[in-house]
């Protein structure tokens, strides 16, 4: 189980690094249009957003954008295994744990469901599917509320167990 966590966390940390920090992700991206925001890091979007992004991005950068998701992939599954490992060191209550895990699982399918959906959009385009765009936004929005709640709720728990030591 320790090599999970260690390969998961330094996955983690290697995807982000590549994501962020190389051509093989956003600064790439950048290379193509210099305002680029990725879609899935949006609270929210719409059909013209998407279609804005694509077109800007051009051939190339719509398959360098398909190569981000291909890597977004592993980020989900090493993501998960980092919010399990953090969820599973800290001393909780079971249905509290429970909650927590359900959520990490949660924002990873709303993440592959909303990376798979991106990758059909930019497979079809400039043919566009406005409600596969806007189901795709919520799927997002949706993540980042998961996300949210799972932080919530692990930095509630850890504000309990630090008030629980001082009193």
């Amino acid at each position: 189980m320790q090599i999970i966590k260690f390969i998961g966390i330094a996955g983690f940390v290697i995807c982000l690094y590549i994501m962020y920090a190389t051509n093989h992700g956003v600064k790439g991206l950048r290379s193509y249009d210099p305002n680029f925001k990725l879609l899935d890091m949006r609270f929210h979007y719409n059909a013209a957003d998407v279609t804005e992004t694509f077109t800007k991005l051009g051939e190339r950068g719509r398959t360098a954008y398909q190569n981000f998701w291909v890597l977004d992939f592993f980020f989900i599954t090493c993501f998960i295994v980092v919010q399990i490992a953090i969820v599973n060191s800290i001393d909780m209550i079971n249905p509290i744990r429970n909650g927590l895990l359900i959520l990490s699982i949660l924002r990873a399918v709303f993440d592959i469901a909303e990376n798979s959906m991106l990758i059909y959009l930019i497979k079809k385009y400039p043919t566009q599917n406005n409600q596969l765009v806007t189901m795709c936004s919520w799927v997002t929005t949706s993540k980042f509320v998961v996300l949210d709640f799972w932080y919530l709720g692990v930095g509630g728990v850890l504000l309990y167990l630090l008030i629980k030591k001082i009193v």
